[in-house]
């Protein structure tokens, strides 16, 4: 029994050893800046939240025509023409970098369009912030211009 039991005990330790001695995958090198920013080849991947392209939608000249079509879609704040009703719930995690946990938060303030999102004021930009606890994501992650640009996309 003894001998059993020196056995199995032997068999562990021998395979706790080659665990231990097994290759273990090492943390990858810190990437530097350069390399970051630097112009990537067509056939390159691009990293994740990556803005790929901007155009222009609309001619320079008529930018009050896009004034005025943002206007008359917000549904948010008091200078809303339309109903409720009449605006379609819309996937704002196409937005890069609002987490669903905000989109939610967003929705539960009555925000589900990309309309509502590119027409918020400064003061309720900041109202927002500070409520879902966001400092300065509006800004440095462009939402108001990407809803505006995902807006002009889907309606052109």
């Amino acid at each position: 029994m003894q001998a059993k039991f020196r056995k199995l005990s032997e068999d562990h330790d021998a395979a706790i050893s080659a665990a231990l001695a097994s290759p273990v995958i090492r943390t990858p090198d810190a990437v530097p800046a350069d390399v970051i920013i630097k112009p990537r080849a067509p056939h390159e991947p691009l990293p994740i939240g990556a803005i790929t392209r901007i155009e222009r939608s609309v001619p320079s000249g008529s930018s009050d025509a896009l004034s005025e079509s943002l206007a008359e879609s917000s549904s948010y704040g008091e200078s809303s023409n339309l109903d409720l009703g009449e605006i379609l719930a819309e996937n704002l995690s196409h937005i890069k970098g609002l987490d669903p946990i905000s989109i939610t938060r967003l929705n539960d303030r009555g925000i589900v369009a990309f309309i509502q999102v590119a027409q918020l004021t400064d003061a309720e930009v900041k109202e927002i912030e500070e409520a879902l606890d966001l400092p300065g994501c509006f800004n440095r992650y462009s939402w108001r211009y990407q809803a505006q640009q995902l807006h002009l996309e889907k309606n052109t």
